[in-house]
């Protein structure tokens, strides 16, 4: 008798899910290395196909919101919102924000293979990674205008826009074990660029309004320019380089954690500012511009 109510429940409920395990468990992510960023990345998706919703990306976003703590959930908090709300864009970010560290990367080294038949190449990712050396001019790339601008430093101590490519800084990316390093080549003494905050004790993260700007590093000495500021926080330019040459930069906290940064431009398109949150500053000085930084590639 069992046997056959269970049949005719088969019958009339041919899609329902059968009565298996659990769904995967899902531990809080608090951001204390990438080993645990990626056992996170793991459970989620692990939860979302038992869900059947592996190919939902808002559903997983909002999945994974609830499961951010302590400094992983003030970086979550302060991304943009398409980031927040797109799983596809916050996975990439989980994976730059806690990066394999270089010793850790597998050295392979495949055997060579005969040259496969000719095809059309794929359309380029351009949200990957850059994994070689670049070097062009440092592009702005305002919100709503279609006008070229770019940083230009020289001998200023402080970057600013400018629309004259001759004006603009010259820079190429260096690798390091801590991250993308920007070098300007068209500036003497050879320097490095940096990030300089405004304040000597700025707040960093959720509802900050304090803002840093671009200098250069002397490369010999290490030390930025004086300028009446030595007691404002500095650090070389860490930063992620995309294929599509966008570059997104970052202040270090320590070995594990960076705070990514954001570009606004003053409404005379001159000044510019690196903000930790986008959304205090932008409430704060709503005249400003959100910006974008990109490497054009000189020829």
């Amino acid at each position: 008798m069992l046997t056959s109510i269970t049949a005719l429940r088969s019958t009339i409920f041919p899609s329902a899910r059968p009565a298996l395990s659990a769904p995967p468990p899902v531990e809080r992510f608090q951001g204390t290395s990438w080993e645990e960023c990626q056992e996170f990345i793991l459970a989620i998706r692990a939860h979302a196909s038992w869900e059947r919703k592996q190919r939902d990306p808002a559903w997983m976003a909002d999945f994974a919101a609830n499961y951010f703590w302590h400094h992983a959930l003030t970086w979550h908090s302060r991304l943009p919102k398409d980031v927040r709300q797109d799983w596809s864009k916050l996975e990439i970010a989980l994976l730059d924000q806690w990066p394999v560290p270089e010793d850790d990367l597998p050295q392979i080294r495949p055997t060579p293979a005969a040259a496969p038949p000719l095809a059309a190449a794929p359309p380029p990712n351009t949200n990957e990674e850059l994994n070689h050396p670049f070097q062009g001019l440092l592009k702005l790339v305002l919100d709503g205008s279609y006008i070229n601008y770019y940083v230009e430093l020289g001998n200023r101590s402080m970057g600013c826009a400018t629309r004259d490519p001759n004006e603009a800084t010259l820079v190429r990316t260096i690798y390091s074990s801590g991250g993308t390093l920007l070098e300007q080549i068209n500036h003497s003494p050879p320097s490095w660029l940096g990030i300089r905050w405004m304040s000597s004790g700025p707040t960093l993260g959720s509802g900050s309004t304090d803002d840093a700007y671009i200098t250069h590093v002397d490369k010999a000495t290490l030390k930025p320019p004086l300028v009446g500021m030595a007691t404002r926080p500095w650090q070389r330019i860490i930063c992620t380089v995309l294929a599509s040459g966008e570059v997104i930069p970052a202040w270090k906290i320590d070995e594990t954690k960076r705070i990514t940064l954001f570009t606004f431009v003053s409404p005379d398109k001159t000044a510019l500012a690196l903000v930790s949150d986008p959304d205090a500053y932008r409430k704060s000085r709503n005249n400003e511009i959100r910006a974008k930084l990109f490497i054009e590639p000189t020829a």
